[in-house]
């Protein structure tokens, strides 16, 4: 799957860099032709860019929103899901501690109750 989503950004790297230097080099023809002038081919240069970088865009979604539905068809958690859960585990320790601290303080009042059994007066 990854090969594949490597091979997408390539080819579109590629086909970006391909495009420029064709558009540049029809460009620098119709300069050399006398059919437009040098300021003029750089506009056409950087308008057919702009509508170039526009087109990826939406292929850039495109692969973006496949990937995601890949993964989540997958089962593999989303950013979200793994914060989620360690936001939950956070509240989850810090209720244990809480449960721990109760069970090892004195009791409302702090007075602590003498342990249970027989009743041995102090001195004996």
């Amino acid at each position: 799957m990854f090969e594949t989503l490597e091979r997408l950004i390539l080819l579109q790297i590629g086909a970006a860099a391909v495009t420029r230097e064709r558009v540049e080099k029809a460009v620098n023809d119709l300069i050399e032709q006398g059919r437009i002038q040098r300021e003029e081919g750089r506009q056409v240069v950087d308008e057919v860019m702009g509508r170039a970088r526009e087109r990826s865009g939406g292929a850039r979604s495109f692969v973006d929103a496949s990937v995601q539905q890949g993964l989540r068809g997958a089962g593999v958690p989303t950013r979200d899901d793994y914060e989620d859960l360690v936001f939950r585990i956070e509240q989850l320790e810090h209720r244990v501690r809480m449960l721990e601290d109760r069970g090892s303080s004195p009791p409302a009042g702090g007075v602590e109750q003498p342990p249970e059994g027989p009743e041995t007066p102090p001195g004996v």
